[in-house]
């Protein structure tokens, strides 16, 4: 008897199906040393309930539910890595209070402004109208032409129906008798100067950190977006400058000396009632502005804090500061990252040399009234060639600054969100401007007190009459202030550790699990691709032997054939060759 490959062969050529004499592996060699060193990595991994994967002594079903667990946690733990990553790129910077106890005076004064209610003086009002009847180019009489200039004061609201006066043919009579006056042109910015109650009528006395001064030394004309006004402390360069001079230097403004009313500013204040010709308010008194020195007071831009006060009246006006500051590192962010603008940035942006969040918005409303009427205002500052370029409007424009007056009284600038604004509705969109990344705001605490016409015998003002005057007190009471600093919110390093905080709750994981992985990782490709390894070399062994090996025959005993061929096919290297015995 003799067997062949797959066939056992009696002598009288009866043949037996050889099924359980070899046992052929299917497995691929490769899947079986990646399982190799799966197992292995399980077995001895640092992340702890891994090792239940690999352990065959363990029920079927709790390995599978230990899987399941495994699974639901990773997935939380994606979550949150996810979540920590998605605030690290969209929150990379944040704002909080540094301290609120910043010594307050180290803090600038802020900029007052003293607006009276009548914009147009009679007295200069009827000055003009005397002259231009004088010079016998009209037929009007001085009533008249008073009426006529009183239709200035549109500059102010742009409102036709103030006055009554709704007929548009007074603008152009207006606008012909001051070009015949001035002969062929005429400077609106210069008219509205003359017209407006003057300072040194105005302020009558003033008081600076207990100390009586001139108020002429200390108030300014200057233009706010009210015309001219009594300006303390506005250290901007001047309103109307023909060059623009690149290394214009600033005053450094006043300083808050000490706490307390006497330590502050104290002005008392005519409000010349027999001088009222245009009042934009249904009242009489004056408006008093508190800003930021190195700002344009424009109320849209916020920071601006407007109060007023009236005759026979004290008004006390408590200021507390805000600082607000910036790492310089986040300038390496991008402006709709941080939200904010630096100082020296300004000049990326058309005619502003030093950035303020107020010259930004006032820069978008002149170009927008500019575009839609062709002309700017006469209020708004004047810096360079290009704003000397552009006609200042007259009262020919009146119609045209009525229609899109809404438009720019409502701004949006670039990093609000305009949820609540249907694209129908008007509004300005002011899309490169951003809060200024160092500024310093205040607010104001503002009361009043009645006074008394007679003598007003305090120790701040003693043995002064008071007749029909008003009082205005401005004043740091409170010594610590809060400081605001914007900083990187996220480093790489602390992602990480975020990162690996989460990682280390959820499953323990670390940077030594990345080695381990690394570590298997290597071996198994050594053995995937570098050179045979132990585990191919027993698989050889028990593999199926090739069909072209050469073929012998031999003789069996047909009763030893059973157990001597089973132990050699499971134990002992089996021949496919014919054996004789």
């Amino acid at each position: 008897m003799w067997f062949e490959k797959n066939k056992i062969k009696s002598k009288n050529n009866t043949f037996f199906i050889k099924q359980w004499i070899t046992k052929v592996s299917k497995k691929s060699p490769r899947l079986k040393i990646i399982s190799k060193y799966l197992k292995l990595y399980y077995e001895y991994s640092t992340i702890n309930s891994f090792k239940y994967f690999a352990d065959s002594q363990r029920p079927w079903f709790e390995r599978i539910l230990w899987i399941i667990i495994h699974y639901t946690i990773i997935s939380f733990l994606v979550f949150m890595v996810y979540i920590s990553y998605y605030e690290f790129m969209t929150t990379p910077l944040v704002t909080s209070t540094e301290t609120d106890d910043y010594k307050t005076t180290l803090l600038s004064f802020p900029a007052i402004a003293i607006c009276s209610i009548n914009r147009i003086s009679r007295q200069s009002a009827t000055e003009l109208a005397t002259n231009i009847s004088k010079a016998n180019i009209t037929n009007q009489t001085v009533d008249e032409i008073l009426i006529l200039i009183m239709r200035l004061g549109n500059f102010y609201v742009y409102d036709f129906d103030m006055l009554g006066l709704t007929d548009n043919n007074h603008d152009v009579e207006l606008d012909k008798l001051l070009t015949t006056y001035y002969n062929g042109t005429y400077d609106v910015t210069e008219i509205m100067k003359i017209l407006t109650p003057q300072c040194s009528m105005m302020l009558l006395k003033c008081k600076l950190h207990g100390k009586y001064t001139n108020c002429s030394t200390l108030f300014k004309f200057r233009k706010t977006p009210d015309g001219y006004c009594c300006t303390f402390n506005y250290v901007r360069e001047s309103d109307d400058i023909p060059e623009q001079n690149d290394e214009t230097e600033l005053s450094k403004p006043e300083q808050v000396w000490d706490l307390g009313i006497e330590r502050g500013l104290t002005v008392v204040m005519d409000p010349l009632l027999d001088d009222y010709f245009y009042s934009i308010l249904p009242i009489k008194g004056w408006k008093v502005i508190v800003f930021n020195p190195t700002d344009y007071p424009d109320m849209t831009s916020g920071g601006v804090t407007e109060v007023l006060a009236v005759p026979l009246s004290e008004t006390f006006l408590d200021v507390i500061g805000t600082i607000f500051i910036s790492n310089p590192g986040i300038k390496n962010f991008p402006r709709n990252k941080r939200n904010c603008i630096f100082p020296d940035e300004g000049k990326l942006l058309s005619r502003i040399m030093i950035y303020t969040y107020s010259d930004c918005i006032v820069d978008c409303k002149i170009n927008f009234i500019q575009k839609s009427c062709g002309c700017r205002p006469f209020f708004y500052p004047r810096h360079g060639i290009k704003d000397y370029s552009w006609r200042i409007c007259n009262s020919l424009d009146f119609e045209c600054l009525a229609k899109h007056k809404s438009d720019w009284l409502t701004i949006l600038p670039h990093e609000e969100e305009h949820t609540n604004f249907e694209k129908k509705e008007k509004a300005l969109h002011c899309y490169n401007c951003y809060a200024a990344c160092e500024d310093i705001s205040y607010d104001v605490l503002s009361w009043t007190t009645d006074i008394t016409p007679g003598e007003f015998n305090t120790n701040l003002l003693q043995n002064y009459n008071i007749t029909t005057e008003g009082i205005v007190h401005v004043y740091f009471s409170k010594y610590g202030t809060i400081r605001l600093k914007q900083d990187i919110s996220f480093y790489w390093y602390d992602l990480v550790s975020d990162i690996g905080g989460i990682c280390g709750v959820f499953i323990g994981f670390s940077f030594i699990t990345i080695v381990e992985l690394l570590y298997f990782f290597v071996l198994m490709f050594r053995d995937l691709f570098c050179k045979k390894s132990a585990l191919q070399k027993d698989d050889d062994r028990k593999t199926e032997i090739p069909s072209d090996r050469t073929q012998t025959t031999g003789t069996i005993y047909w009763n030893e054939l059973q157990p001597r061929s089973w132990h050699s096919a499971k134990y002992g290297k089996f021949f496919a060759n014919r054996v004789r015995y």
